[in-house]
């Protein structure tokens, strides 16, 4: 399995593929057979398919302009990596990983422009050399203070190799024959894409040259073995495609892992500080060493502090890692998706390839991405017009102290409703929308304009069959997804579509005989097959139980190790299903399109706010007698009427008041909301208070009655 992959640009659509493998090593390129980007174009007489079931045949001679190509626009290390290693996620084996940390002295701004500008001395590079376990620094010693030696520490036994140079030269050329001994796959650093790179790639230039420099790719003679992040005024270099603005040196042949980054995107939560010293000291107990004045005066009355100062940053990324396994986790996930490692970091990538894997395996061609989509959001970033889509729905009614309390988890919400509602952009029929009366033409024809999608979530079937019961006359439109380009009229740019007119008896006619699915705002789906969405959550899903079964059965046999392995399985599988709709909305994602990411989220906003007035409604209907419910041990409770009005009125609540601020599709007229709060897919409902009408004598009872009390009538 490939642990690291580049292509190098050889000519149109021909490139040198460079692959690392597990088992292999390094396999270079054959230069008189590059690796052919083919494409593949619509044919009737063509022997490929589809997605649609469209027949294709397979080229090499094609031009990104053409509009009937398939699977052209992928980028060529992904590709090519698809086509070898099809629908294998093993992940890969004996990488060698890099710890490491640079010193340099203090520059007047950690700005782009400095950092390029690469001006202060690096005045030490510390390592910890992962499968090796060797540590070692590289200081800057101008007066000679320092010898070379190794120093073990007596409680951990560690033995740390300290050289000293005399000057920046010696010791930059010392590390760069270091690095190329050691080889490694995976450099580990903090806020280190931003920083440590890039100024010691500017530095080792600076001093040293740039064939020195080029040096930190094991391919440094590949056409692109250094990429640099260009400046906003300068072309982009061929073959070079930025995928974080926060990267400005990519080295070919090396894959760098941030930790900042990496925490950020799998933790999920802000942190009061981001400094490594404060994420040290939170999670694994250890922080920056303390000292007093500047770090020259630390060299010139401790050295051996000075010493330790500069090996921390690494001890706590090793710390770090051993805790939180981010580095495992990095490797699942770019397996899943086919890329390398630093790539990790644009969800859509990994979607993208995991999704084309699968069909490249079943013989489906995958499709290109939606290039009239790419082209708006390319003009609106341009024109810095935002565009958004509707999120999770969050509420919360109700503030304070609630201390029994129980809440509906919708598990899977929106993976659940890609699969119920068979969402995917082949089966993607249309939006319904409602247009505005704009008058009539010449010959007394009605003219529409103005259309609006429903926002609210309540253009589902059974709003239909009701806006149909009420006899409510409002023309009704189709939104044709496949119809929507960007146009240009009088030197302005605006974004169209087609409408087709209907009303809402066709609709429904159309929904039930052709079996329909339909979003909660009005989304039309094909369910004549299963969209590939829908597979892919399926296997996904399927593939997280037996991680999870598999992890318990090892953690409870006493194998942790195993039981780690298959924890970081399962939690790459969590990630995919949940990031998934996020991608849709993407117009670089080749399986996306913002009306299905509308749909999920509009369809998971009725759903937890159905959910809310369901609950609602019979916690009501229990504590007014209308309903009963009944405990584990056969009790049956029941509230009366009586009871339920003496309660409110004592809480001094008119209906008014009770429904102060609450939506009525959360909670009906004249009830009482027990719905604290809501997110996304949970809601948390106030078991106290329901509890209160059931038993008078509730205050009296003892606070673990009322601990169990809660959960019975959760359960």
């Amino acid at each position: 399995m490939y642990k690291k992959c580049f292509a190098e640009f050889k000519g149109t659509n021909q490139h040198n593929i460079h692959l690392w493998d597990d088992k292999i090593g390094y396999i270079p390129p054959d230069p008189e057979n590059p690796w052919i980007n083919h494409a593949y174009r619509e044919d009737d007489d063509g022997k490929f398919k589809g997605l649609n079931g469209e027949r294709l045949i397979k080229t090499r001679k094609w031009k990104t302009k053409e509009y009937d190509l398939h699977f052209h626009d992928m980028r060529a290390h992904q590709k090519y990596l698809i086509e070898r290693y099809g629908n294998d996620d093993t992940v890969s084996t004996g990488h060698r990983e890099l710890f490491f940390d640079i010193e340099c002295e203090m520059l007047p701004a950690m700005t782009e422009w400095h950092i390029k500008q690469a001006a202060k001395t690096i005045t030490s590079i510390a390592w910890w050399d992962k499968q090796v376990d060797h540590w070692t620094i590289l200081i800057l010693d101008r007066e000679g203070k320092l010898k070379e030696k190794f120093r073990k520490n007596p409680e951990t036994k560690e033995i740390k190799e300290i050289i000293p140079f005399r000057n920046e030269g010696s010791l930059l050329m010392k590390f760069i024959e270091r690095f190329r001994e050691i080889d490694p796959d995976i450099l580990i650093g903090y806020n280190s894409d931003y920083f440590d790179i890039p100024y010691l790639y500017y530095r080792i230039q600076e001093v040293c040259g740039r064939e020195w420099a080029q040096q930190l790719s094991p391919i440094s003679g590949a056409r692109g073995a250094i990429q640099l992040k260009p400046d906003t005024n300068e072309s982009r270099p061929q073959n070079n495609f930025w995928f974080d603005d926060s990267i400005y040196v990519k080295i070919a042949g090396i894959e760098s892992l941030d930790y900042w980054k990496m925490h950020k995107k799998y933790h999920f939560r802000d942190e009061p500080s981001w400094k490594l010293d404060a994420i040290g000291e939170k999670y694994v107990g250890l922080g920056k060493v303390e000292y007093e004045g500047n770090l020259d005066k630390l060299f010139e009355t401790d050295i051996e502090k000075f010493i330790e100062y500069n090996f921390r940053d690494v001890e706590i990324l090793k710390e770090l890692d051993k805790k939180l396994k981010y580095i495992e986790l990095t490797k699942n996930l770019a397996h899943k998706g086919k890329i390398n490692y630093s790539e990790i970091y644009a969800s859509s990538k990994i979607h993208d390839g995991d999704v084309s894997s699968y069909l490249y395996d079943q013989g489906i061609t995958p499709p290109a991405r939606d290039r009239e989509a790419m082209k708006i959001a390319n003009y609106r970033r341009k024109n810095n017009i935002k565009t958004s889509y509707p999120g999770g729905y969050t509420f919360c009614p109700e503030a304070g102290l609630h201390e029994r309390n129980f809440d509906l988890d919708l598990t899977s919400l929106y993976p659940s409703i890609i699969e119920t509602l068979n969402i995917g952009r082949e089966t993607l029929i249309g939006q319904i929308v409602f247009g505005e009366y704009l008058g009539d033409d010449e010959d007394g024809n009605p003219i529409y304009g103005n259309f609006t999608p429903d926002k609210k979530g309540r253009l589902g079937l059974n709003d239909l069959k009701k806006i149909e019961k009420e006899g409510i006359i409002n023309p009704l439109f189709i939104k044709d997804p496949k119809s929507i380009k960007l146009k240009k009229k009088h030197d302005k740019y605006y974004v169209d579509a087609e409408y087709i007119e209907t009303d809402v008896d066709k609709i429904i006619e159309i929904i039930e005989e052709n079996n329909l699915a339909i979003s909660s705002n009005g989304v039309l789906f094909n369910t004549e097959n299963k969209s590939v969405l829908a597979v892919i959550i399926a296997k996904w899903k399927k593939e997280r139980a037996e991680y999870k079964k598999r992890m318990k059965e090892a953690f409870k046999s006493g194998n942790n190790e195993l039981g780690e392995e298959f924890h970081i399985k399962q939690y790459t599988m969590k990630i995919l299903l949940n990031s998934l709709y996020g991608a849709t909305s993407l117009p670089s994602f080749r399986y996306g399109n913002v009306m299905m990411t509308e749909a999920i989220t509009l369809t998971g906003q009725r759903i937890i706010q159905e959910s809310a007035w369901s609950v609602n409604k019979h916690i009501n209907k229990v504590t007014k007698g209308e309903e009963s419910i009944k405990l584990k041990d056969g009790t049956v409770l029941k509230g009366s009427p009586e009871i339920w009005e003496i309660i409110n009125k004592e809480r001094g609540e008119t209906n008014r008041k009770i429904l102060h601020n609450i939506p009525t599709y959360i909670c009906k007229e004249g009830d009482r909301n027990f719905c604290l709060y809501m997110d996304t897919d949970s809601v948390y409902f106030d078991a106290e208070s329901m509890l209160k009408y059931l038993y008078p004598n509730y205050d009296s009872f003892s606070d673990k009655e009322k601990d169990n009390l809660c959960e019975e009538v959760a359960l």
